[in-house]
């Protein structure tokens, strides 16, 4: 059985308070200063980051302002026309909702509607089967989050087995998925970066309901090793084995989807991720948990014992 909370969707309180106590100290005091700039362009994008001043600073306008805005549609406008990008979609309104669903303002019959719409938009997004394993896995990513905001175990749980499933029959000990680098066309360290994002948020969200999947391996194989993969490539792209010789543009591609990265040197401290870290930092991704930096971003260490 399910434990659910609602709080952050990929965050909890516990990382609030480590970001509020870190908060003179790298990388969370470069966070804490990109969280007072601007929200970023498009209503969704606006609720989302108030929902972030809500939840990190208290701040009572800016979650009052998120809940307003999805009262008023933020978020289902322009639906994008991919499904990938549709899971991210719906990863990022479920997620504005879970940090703004216990603000005072937010009336318990605008959550229930909220709540109906978003069941209706999940139901649409799996009534049609995933074109491609990349698509899949989204789809996963978004059952997991769905599960939570929802309360809906069944949800969880399927969303809980395609990440096994995919851990288990796709990646390979040396961490990349042959179904999504060898089609040499080009698109290979970008479904790669995709997986790995989606199945990383998918463990995120189970973990804030008690359901361990970063501890999950199969023939020694984890999400950690799919996501430690990607690493080496962003300082030698054209090393990339894939792809017939095309070079990728990984500093470009780990920008657009890297916001997991925070997630798993939260979790795992990869070997060489730290500087790929400094080159990015503060991350922030819409459709990949948001200001990662701010959210799990871990301080630099003082001398030798922290």
């Amino acid at each position: 059985m399910s434990a659910f909370t609602h709080f952050g969707l990929f965050f909890g309180p516990e990382h609030v308070r480590a970001a509020r106590r870190d908060h003179d100290r790298s990388p969370l005091r470069e966070a804490w200063a990109r969280l007072q700039e601007p929200a970023p362009a498009g209503a969704l994008a606006a609720a989302h980051w108030d929902g972030l001043r809500w939840r990190f600073s208290d701040d009572l306008d800016a979650g009052e302002r998120a809940v307003q805005a999805l009262q008023q549609g933020a978020g289902w406008e322009d639906a994008p026309a991919s499904s990938f990008e549709q899971c991210g979609r719906a990863l990022a309104l479920a997620q504005t909702f879970e940090m703004v669903r216990d603000h005072p303002a937010f009336p318990a019959s605008a959550s229930a509607a909220w709540l109906e719409q978003f069941a209706d938009y999940v139901a649409a997004l799996s009534a049609t089967p995933p074109a491609s394993l990349v698509e899949q896995i989204g789809l996963g990513a978004v059952a997991a989050a769905a599960g939570v905001v929802l309360e809906r175990s069944d949800l969880l749980e399927a969303g809980a087995d395609i990440f096994r499933r995919t851990v288990r029959d796709e990646v390979r000990p040396e961490g990349y998925l042959p179904a999504l680098v060898e089609a040499g066309d080009g698109r290979g360290m970008e479904r790669q970066l995709q997986a790995v994002a989606a199945l990383t948020l998918t463990a995120e969200a189970a973990a804030q309901a008690g359901l361990d999947l970063w501890g999950y391996s199969a023939r020694g194989v984890s999400l950690v090793t799919a996501g430690a993969y990607l690493i080496y490539y962003y300082y030698y792209p054209e090393a990339w084995r894939w792809d017939a010789g095309q070079t990728p543009d990984a500093p470009g591609l780990f920008r657009r989807w890297g916001g997991f990265l925070e997630m798993l040197n939260r979790r795992a401290r990869p070997r060489d991720i730290r500087l790929l870290l400094d080159e990015l930092r503060p991350i922030y991704q819409l459709d990949g948990g948001g200001l990662t930096t701010l959210t799990h971003g871990v301080s630099a260490r003082r001398g030798w014992f922290g």
